[in-house]
């Protein structure tokens, strides 16, 4: 396979404004991709991108799940054709959505789902946390949809990013473009072992969250710190849990003891030598649990807080009554009024 060949094996769909903005890089790089968004102003943000997609109907679904799935049947057999028009022969795709937004985190599950019944090909999922200065709106997306990601059967590689990491976002979507392509990229290889295609696509294919790094040359040896914490992913739990790993060393000797230790032992582990860069993914470990629930506590205390407002809001204006308009009047005494005639007042005058 020749050096860019296999670009045309790996695509992308963006679903939404983190979707677009994720996808750009690997545009550039040659990649298969599709933009697709309810909004037509955010589809004319990404600007260099070739297929944009408008989900027909669409003006945006300002954080609203429902309003996402129901443009999503609208226009669910045009997006199919637009994916197999795109990407011809890709055999992975990687579907990049945010849990927190209303287009991609309304749409993400389902599209993944029926993407991989429908055109039997492995379905990667990319996406990315909300901060701790988000609001009760993304905290509530995110738990609803990985409520339905953990009920999926038929994906494979879950990259969970998380923006509490770094405090520019779209630097984080830059790192995972440099991570992500340096493993598709697969130069690698020597009498030592080399990390080959079949085994990238095992490591893909692998159900579960996965996480990726990559290291220059002299820094191997903090290969272990940047997987698992020093990262721009959401925290991984400390299960041990892991299916497989894949790792490309610049050198020719790997000592996976401490590895091991830190992240667990997987079913198996695929060693590339002579890499221009080090590179390691773990595949199979478990949703981050921990993360998640402290993102549906987050969602509970804004919730509470915003229902108390509003009842609070709901009571009288003043929590006494003043008669100011009548403050300064002087009380008159009351006159007992006696009928009189007009005979009466005359007699006064005789």
């Amino acid at each position: 396979m020749s050096n860019k060949e296999y670009l045309k094996m790996y695509g992308f769909l963006g679903i939404g404004q983190f979707g677009g903005n994720i996808t750009r890089k690997f545009e550039e790089a040659g990649y298969p991709c599709v933009v697709a968004n309810s909004s037509q102003e955010d589809l004319q943000t990404v600007k260099n991108a070739k297929n944009k997609f408008h989900f027909k109907n669409g003006s945006g679904c300002h954080k609203n799940r429902k309003k996402s799935k129901q443009l999503l049947q609208q226009n669910l057999d045009a997006l199919l054709n637009e994916i197999k028009s795109k990407m011809p022969g890709v055999s992975t795709i990687f579907i990049c959505a945010s849990s927190a937004g209303g287009t991609g985190s309304g749409m993400l599950a389902a599209v993944a789902k029926i993407v991989s019944q429908i055109l039997h090909i492995t379905v990667c999922i990319v996406t990315v946390l909300p901060s701790n200065a988000e609001n009760f709106q993304s905290y509530a997306n995110t738990v609803e949809l990985f409520q339905e990601l953990e009920k999926l059967d038929c994906v494979g590689a879950m990259f969970v990013l998380d923006n509490a990491k770094h405090n520019d976002k779209l630097k984080i979507n830059d790192i995972f473009f440099t991570h992500l392509d340096a493993l598709l990229a697969n130069v690698n290889g020597s009498d030592y072992g080399c990390l080959d295609r079949s085994e990238i696509n095992q490591l893909l294919s692998t159900s579960g969250m996965a996480v990726l790094a990559k290291l220059g040359k002299d820094k191997s040896a903090m290969l272990i710190s940047a997987i698992t914490d020093k990262n721009i992913y959401a925290p991984i739990e400390p299960n041990k849990v892991v299916k497989y790993i894949g790792i490309m060393s610049t050198g020719k000797q790997q000592t996976l003891d401490e590895l091991y230790l830190s992240v667990g032992m997987p079913i198996d582990t695929y060693i590339g030598t002579d890499s221009t860069s080090n590179v390691c993914m773990l595949a199979g470990m478990t949703l981050p649990k921990t993360r998640l629930n402290e993102i549906k506590s987050m969602a509970q205390t804004n919730a509470n807080t915003i229902k108390k407002n509003m009842e609070t809001a709901k009571s009288e204006l003043f929590d006494d009554s003043m008669d100011f308009l009548n403050m300064f009047e002087e009380d008159k005494p009351v006159k007992e009024e006696k009928k009189v005639s007009s005979w009466d007042v005359l007699k006064e005058f005789l």
